[in-house]
């Protein structure tokens, strides 16, 4: 697949996304930090492309600073909180994509990181769940 096939591919998905009900609930949990709907529908396309890029990339050496602090952060505090080894490791995956939608959204969103962190917990897991839905 070229580049050009794989921009339309990820427009359509964006697309697809914020036309859902999880694209829906993302707007919502944005809102309810105080978002605009237009600045949130233009932070989860950010958000679902680069979730989308990390599912096409999937290469070792790839998960980026913050999605590899993510990942541990994620995987030790659900060890911390009982969930066990297995569903840890879930939330570290998520946690590893997290980092890799807070990282877009500061370069591209032109976001602090600490706000960029912020909107990506909030995204992510909305994201996530459609891609599974979408992808799995």
């Amino acid at each position: 697949m070229n580049t050009q096939e794989k921009c339309l591919d990820a427009q359509q998905l964006i697309s697809e996304f914020l036309a859902s009900e999880h694209g829906a609930q993302a707007v919502q949990a944005l809102g309810a930090q105080g978002v605009s709907e237009t600045d949130a529908q233009q932070l989860l396309s950010h958000s679902t492309e680069a979730a989308y890029a990390h599912v096409e990339e999937q290469h070792a050496g790839l998960m980026g600073e913050h999605a590899g602090k993510s990942f541990f952060s994620a995987f030790a505090a659900g060890l911390v909180h009982g969930d066990g080894f297995f569903k840890s490791l879930v939330d570290g995956g998520e946690g590893v994509i997290s980092g890799r939608v807070a990282e877009s959204l500061a370069a591209r969103a032109g976001l602090d990181p600490s706000t960029a962190s912020t909107v990506a917990a909030a995204a992510t897991p909305y994201v996530v769940a459609f891609l599974k839905q979408k992808l799995g």
